[in-house]
């Protein structure tokens, strides 16, 4: 039932994210922001619509996926267990999205929005929130730190997503930080990078210790 309810909030973000689209587009200049370089100045425009409905298109069809996933995974990576947890990050997804396109649209209005720092800190703030769940993710081919060791073993799996989800709390932490401390993005840029590698190396790490990389022959 709980399940239920989050598929249904998911559909309730999507017409909501829509619904913004569509008061926003007569407000809107006829071409958006849609991309900003290294030091924040917009280097890339989208003519309307598609510079208007681009978020809702992209929210909608990731959020169609993911909630179709669950229903193809192969047997022993089913997240029936972990139904709940997953539609809550298709969820915190749907609704980063909204807060994206938000931001966009403002930028758009605003050409003095410093898009970057907002950004950046919406980032921090879902790796923030997406780490709080990691660790409750089973074994699955579609959401987690999906490395040759963490798929071939259950403890190497849940080691790395315990671990996993502190590099993802205080690298989010660090980022949002940085953000509003006025840090250089080419050190936030190295941030992300530490968050996404450290797991997986971890899960080398972990593996060799409790698998090795002996032969399988007898």
């Amino acid at each position: 039932m709980r399940e239920k309810k989050l598929v249904i909030t998911v559909a309730v973000v999507l017409i909501i994210t829509w619904i913004a689209a569509f008061f926003y587009y007569p407000k809107l200049p006829e071409i958006i922001p849609t991309h900003w370089n290294i030091d924040g100045q917009i280097d890339d425009y989208t003519a309307k619509p598609w510079g208007v409905y681009l978020v809702p298109i992209v929210s909608t069809v990731m959020s169609l996926l993911l909630l179709i996933l669950p229903k193809i995974s192969p047997k022993g990576f089913r997240l029936d267990s972990a139904l709940r947890v997953y539609y809550m990050i298709t969820l915190i997804m749907a609704l980063f999205l909204f807060g994206i396109m938000l931001l966009m649209f403002n930028a758009a209005l605003d050409q003095s929005f410093d898009m970057n720092v907002w950004l950046l800190a919406g980032i921090g703030g879902l790796m923030i929130i997406i780490g709080n769940f990691l660790s409750k993710v089973p074994k699955n081919f579609f959401l987690g730190i999906r490395t040759p060791w963490t798929l071939s073993s259950d403890e190497v799996w849940y080691k790395t997503h315990r671990f996993g989800a502190w590099v993802f709390i205080l690298s989010g932490l660090a980022i949002i930080i940085a953000a509003f401390t006025g840090a250089s993005t080419s050190l936030i840029l190295v941030l992300i990078g530490i968050m996404a590698i450290v797991p997986i190396l971890y899960s080398l790490y972990v593996y060799k210790k409790l698998e090795g990389f002996g032969s399988d022959e007898n």
